[in-house]
Order: structure tokens, then sequence, then C-alpha cells
């Protein structure tokens, strides 16, 4: 059975995915201005990543599915400190010049990557107590893109702080905030990269990832709350639906895991009848529970009035 940072992990990814997944979609369908476009693109980063470290945990038992999906999961977001700097240089409608450095390193970084100059991101996979983890490759390209992606986001939440102190509107103030907050979060939250370096701390994995899902909702409330990026969304339904979609998923897996571990020898791990059995009780059980769940919601929108 998965160890509770395993299950812990994966769930969060799972959510920071869906999360990640609707706003990002919400900007692309209302958005109509070029830093939309860019902070969406963020999003998709940010969900893609997640989607890997969902299916590093749900495969953890097997070191080549580790290694391949965090392969895969890495190179796309190389780009991820180029893309964040220009969107805020676009956000503040600054000069995006500044911006043509960041996007020279991380696609030399790319090329590097996929002509295997380096060999690959990943080789092995670390096996701790709670579960096994890519081990990431240590050399200057690795390094310096590290260093670039924090300066990334110290550059731009510099420059928001100084547009803020500049800025005569409340209401665009409380939007920077909520951008430079966020950003900040993210930073910190690549704590979790520790653990592909050797560091065995079993908390970090799950706090980073939980504070990557934060990144994405940060923004989702400030569409809905402030109307951030002068955009409304339809969100209720995504967000009904996505929660109960995760709680299910965790209940359905987690059910799976804990039949197979004590009845797995009376019935087999694999049996049909423990895959139906398993559905029927999660649908007699939790069906009921979407109304509450639904009016909740409705309960925290109907504050405010929103346009959706």
């Amino acid at each position: 059975m998965p160890s509770t940072v395993v299950l812990i992990t994966s769930v969060a990814s799972l959510i920071g995915f869906i999360i990640n997944l609707l706003v990002m979609s919400s900007i692309i369908w209302r958005g109509r201005r070029r830093y939309h476009l860019l902070f969406a693109l963020l999003l998709f980063l940010a969900a893609f990543w997640d989607f890997t470290i969902f299916l590093i945990m749900i495969r953890n038992r097997f070191p080549n599915d580790i290694v391949l999906y965090q392969n895969i999961g890495t190179f796309p977001f190389v780009l991820f400190p180029a893309v964040l700097y220009h969107f805020t240089r676009s956000y503040l409608n600054q000069e995006k010049k500044s911006a043509i450095p960041f996007y020279a390193y991380c696609t030399f970084c790319l090329i590097l990557g996929f002509s295997g100059f380096f060999g690959p991101c990943v080789i092995g996979v670390y096996n701790y107590d709670w579960g096994s983890i890519g081990k990431s490759v240590t050399n200057p390209i690795v390094i310096g893109w590290y260093l670039t992606y924090q300066l990334s986001i110290w550059l731009s939440c510099w420059f928001l702080l100084r547009a803020r102190k500049l800025e005569s509107s409340s209401l665009n103030r409380r939007h920077i905030g909520y951008i430079i907050v966020s950003f900040i979060v993210f930073s910190v939250a690549q704590v979790k990269m520790l653990t592909t370096f050797g560091v065995d701390l079993a908390f970090i994995l799950p706090l980073g990832i939980l504070l990557t899902d934060l990144f994405g909702a940060l923004i989702g409330i400030a569409i809905i709350k402030d109307r951030l990026f002068d955009i409304t969304v339809f969100v209720r339904k995504g967000i009904i639906y996505s929660i109960f979609a995760v709680i299910i998923i965790f209940i359905f897996d987690f059910s799976q895991h804990l039949i197979a571990a004590y009845l797995g020898g009376i019935v087999g791990e694999h049996s049909t009848y423990i895959h139906v059995t398993i559905i029927a009780a999660v649908v007699i059980v939790f069906m009921p529970l979407k109304p509450r769940l639904e009016h909740k919601i409705d309960t925290i929108f109907a504050r405010k009035k929103i346009e959706f």
C-alpha cells in the first residue's frame, strides 16, 4: 500500500492540475490581451508539471516509469522563467526586450536537454522510506537554470511591487498584490525539488505540491472576487465537479489499496469483484453529498454578484 506521503502528493497534484487547467481555460476563453495568453501558458506549464507528479506518484513502484515521466515533465517547464518574466513586463506595459536573455538561456537549456549533451535530466531514482522520486543531475547548466528561475521570480516581484506603489486604483493594487503573493508562493514551492537531489525530508514533497496548488488557487480567487485581468469566468460548475471528482478518485484509489492489502489473500488483489464493489460503494455513499457541496459553493458565490 502506498505511504501517506505518496497518497497526499498524488491527490494534491491532481487537485493542482484541475485548478490550474480550469483557470487557464477561463483565461484563454475570456482573455483579450497578450499577457492573458502568457499567463495562461504559465498555468499550462504548472498544470503539466502537476500531472507529471501525479503520474509519478501512482506509478511509484516502477522506477523506469518515474524516470520517464520526470524527464518528460522537465522539458516544457524549462521555459517557465522566461514566460513568467515576459508576462510581468507585458502586464505592467513595460518594455519586453529584457526578456530576451531569459528566453535565450532557457532555449539554450532546452536544446542541450533534447540533444542529450549532458545526458538525461533524471538518472535513476532515490528510494526513500516513504516512496521513490527521480534523481536529478547536477551540472552547471542545471544550477544555472535554477538560479535563472529564482531571478525571474524575484525580479518580477520587484517590478510589480514598484508599480503597486505608484498605482492610484485600490483595485489594481489588489490585483498586483495577488500576483506578487502567487509568485512568491511558487518560488517557495520549489523546496519540493530538494527530494530529487537526495534530501530525505518526507514532508517537503507534499508541501511543495500544495503550495503549487495555492499558486493557481490565488489567481482563481482574484479572478472571481476582484475580476483580475478584467475577465469574467464560468467556474462554479467546474469547481463543484472538480472537487467531487477528486474526492471520488481519492476514495476509490485508497479503498482499492486498502482492500487489496487486507483481503487480497482471500479474494485476489486484481479481482473484478473488488473493483465493482468499490465503485458501487462510492456511488451509494458519496453521490448524496453532491447537492450539499453544490449548495455550499453557491452560498460562497452568492455573497457577491458575479457575471457568469
